[in-house]
């Protein structure tokens, strides 16, 4: 009898590791029900709650990163937490040895890569945006296969590895949603999970100003987790006299974007890919500090086929963002062409092409395959 075939995932720290991570899990395991899918993280990272609430098996590591730490830290992680974390990894995998490793960045991956390439256990790594991170760019050389969630981060990584740009995968029920016009329009606002306070201070303003020169508009607004952010945000657009919807967080995306005809957002690689998958329209404010200016990279991404316009945080201000959303959100043809433009790029084949990938360095999946179509 076969064995289990396995898969196992390293990385994480923030949403934008973590979120891809567990959708190419449920894409696997969704193709592959024989599949066991295990993960290893960092103790101090996003997946040390979320995977264990998810039931997911989990290898937590007592990891720290190096990108902007002083010396001792640097030499604390590479002289004694890399090797130890590798040590626990490998004893772990004593009793449970996975097919194929996948690396989706962020410090954890780099134990779980080290470990994976010691054993002889092939290497697959996965980068989200289009301004491949440094994990990435770094294992990149020792790795089979990178997959990509944009197209510009091929021409970002040195050497000769394999790179299959597959895109990022979207949860199926928002690539399901589609923009649609709206009357009166609907502005929505993205600060990603923790929320955005340049978004938070200066749109409400810049929404004032519209509303004093007679435009008509409602407002659905995602602050972040901040109690006193959400009133503040709500006090100011009651104050303004528009109609708002003030959320510290949506549980319900695909809702949230249907309803949406134009968007300001930052510009993480999944809200860049699910504003390309719904076609809708954008207004991107890249986190300026984000690691290597990811973010701007990926709102180039849609920019750059007309989707999206990009405006820099630093040079923005009440007036320009109101000056912005005006051109926009009133002027129905070009949100449709927008749309239809970001349409064109969104990466609906994502979990194919990622799936397609993992298949050819999982042999036990592919004996499976085989046997069930000769039974």
């Amino acid at each position: 009898m076969s064995r289990t075939p396995r898969l196992c995932i390293a990385g994480g720290g923030t949403g934008g590791h973590v979120m891809p991570a567990l959708a190419l899990a449920d894409a696997a395991r969704a193709r592959w029900p024989q599949l066991s899918v295990s993960f290893i993280g960092a103790e101090r990272g996003l997946e040390a709650t979320l995977l264990p609430e998810r039931g997911e098996q989990v290898q937590l590591l007592a990891m720290h990163g190096v990108k902007g730490a002083g010396l001792l830290q640097r030499v604390r992680v590479l002289l004694w937490e890399l090797p130890q974390a590798v040590r626990l990894i490998r004893h772990n995998w004593q009793y449970e040895r996975p097919d194929l490793l996948v690396g989706v960045g962020g410090y954890a991956s780099i134990s779980g890569v080290t470990a994976a390439l010691i054993s002889h256990i092939p290497v697959v790594l996965y980068e989200q945006n289009a301004m491949p991170g440094l994990v990435n760019r770094t294992l990149a050389r020792f790795s089979r296969c990178i997959m990509l969630g944009f197209e510009a981060a091929s021409d970002r990584l040195a050497g000769s590895v394999r790179r299959v740009v597959t895109g990022n995968v979207v949860r199926s029920n928002i690539a399901a949603t589609r923009w649609q016009a709206h009357e009166p329009p609907r502005l929505l606002v993205l600060g990603g999970s923790q929320g955005a306070r340049i978004l938070n201070q200066t749109v409400p303003e810049a929404c004032r100003l519209l509303a004093r020169e007679g435009r008509e508009f409602v407002v659905s607004h995602i602050v972040g987790a901040d109690e006193a952010t959400l009133v503040q945000v709500r006090e100011l657009y009651a104050q303004a006299e528009i109609k708002a919807e003030v959320l510290s967080f949506c549980d319900d995306m695909p809702d949230f974007y249907s309803h949406g005809s134009l968007m300001v957002a930052r510009s993480g690689a999944m809200s860049v890919c699910e504003a390309a998958c719904v076609g809708m329209p954008s207004l991107f404010v890249p986190l300026p500090h984000a690691a290597d200016d990811h973010q701007r990279h990926n709102a180039e991404a849609l920019a750059a086929v007309g989707a999206a316009v990009v405006l820099d945080q630093y040079s923005l201000d009440v007036e320009s963002l109101a000056s912005q959303i005006e051109a926009h959100l009133f002027h129905q043809s070009k949100l449709s062409e927008m749309s239809q433009a970001a349409c064109a790029a969104a990466p609906y084949d994502a979990q194919e092409k990622q799936l397609n990938v993992l298949a050819e360095f999982l042999p036990t999946i592919n004996d499976l395959n085989a046997a069930e179509v000769n039974a």
